[in-house]
């Protein structure tokens, strides 16, 4: 692992997105630092920037990006490093979690001091490392570098928690936190309905759905419903799936694809095969109905776009 973290590995790296431009290794010491070197270094940072922004298919270039940056001086700001790492986490279908914690470390070695996003991702990694109990330590690290407490942080470590099978120390740190005056997002709900029926607990998901709506700024969306009438269907309680179904068309909650996919799937292991294809034909009407929306509005924009480069012609 030390020869990936060597900030001089592959000083000189041609860049896909611009492959006629070589980076330098830049020192604080170098001659030739002057107006062609502060132009490549931008050039270098923007096109790091652009990349990220982009997304990657495989971990290699990161992992090259990552050493060329370590190579410049002084080093980039904390956020191209961040803009990088989130843009490692997403890689699919295997995100380099590991590599990322590696490299954080690294730049804590180099003297750059981590903030409250780069705390965040690295928190974010451990817990889907399955690391549960490293996420909180950072959550201690947060609060010691003065960085107040973030409904951020907690809804990774909750997440972290549930997806670990670990509902009640994830309710146990949403009180405490509760306490300390941090409230809850509609995300921090979303995961607890996550975590909820995860558990088979539908009496517990539905009570939450209620408290929620009552008590609460917040109104449930299309994920919530999705989850909670997914789990009722595979508990085979079709009919309050279907009252939920109702209930959200009632909030003017738009169901989806997944949504008319998994009542049909409840349906049909029902042998319930006219309801099921009634649902699929007003699926289809639905879909069909937003698509001509969406084909009038695009032919609306264009046609419009159209007259004012008429009137600007002539």
């Amino acid at each position: 692992m030390a020869s990936i973290i060597n900030p001089g590995f592959l000083v000189f790296f041609r860049f896909q997105f611009h492959p006629q431009f070589v980076l330098r290794n830049y020192s604080a010491n170098s001659s030739a630092f002057g107006d062609v070197v502060v132009d490549d270094r931008r050039l270098f940072l923007q096109s790091v920037r652009e990349q990220c922004k982009l997304g990657f298919s495989s971990v290699q270039i990161p992992l090259s990006i990552f050493h060329q940056l370590c190579c410049l001086r002084p080093l980039p700001s904390i956020i191209l490093f961040n803009q990088l790492f989130t843009a490692m986490c997403k890689i699919r279908p295997h995100p380099p979690f590991s590599t990322v914690v590696t490299f954080s470390h690294q730049l804590e070695l180099s003297g750059l001091r981590p903030d409250r996003h780069l705390i965040g991702i690295v928190a974010n990694c451990y817990c889907r490392l399955g690391r549960v109990d490293f996420g909180f330590s950072l959550l201690g690290r947060h609060l010691k570098l003065g960085y107040p407490l973030n409904v951020l942080i907690i809804n990774t470590l909750v997440n972290g928690l549930i997806t670990s099978d670990k509902l009640q120390p994830a309710i146990q740190l949403l009180d405490k936190v509760a306490k300390l005056g941090i409230q809850p997002t509609l995300v921090t709900y979303g995961l607890m309905f996550k975590g909820l029926c995860r558990n088979g607990d539908n009496a517990g998901a539905l009570n939450l759905l209620s408290n929620m709506e009552l008590k609460t700024p917040f109104k449930p969306d299309v994920v919530i419903y999705n989850t909670l009438m997914d789990s009722l269907c595979k508990d085979r309680l079709l009919p309050q799936a279907l009252g939920l179904f109702k209930e959200m068309k009632v909030n003017r909650v738009l169901p989806n694809v997944v949504t008319y996919n998994t009542l049909i799937r409840g349906l049909c292991s029902l042998g319930q095969w006219d309801d099921a294809e009634d649902l699929l034909d007003e699926m289809t009407t639905l879909l069909l109905m937003l698509l001509l929306t969406v084909h009038y509005c695009t032919a609306t924009v264009c046609t419009d776009t159209w007259r004012r480069l008429k009137i600007s012609w002539m």
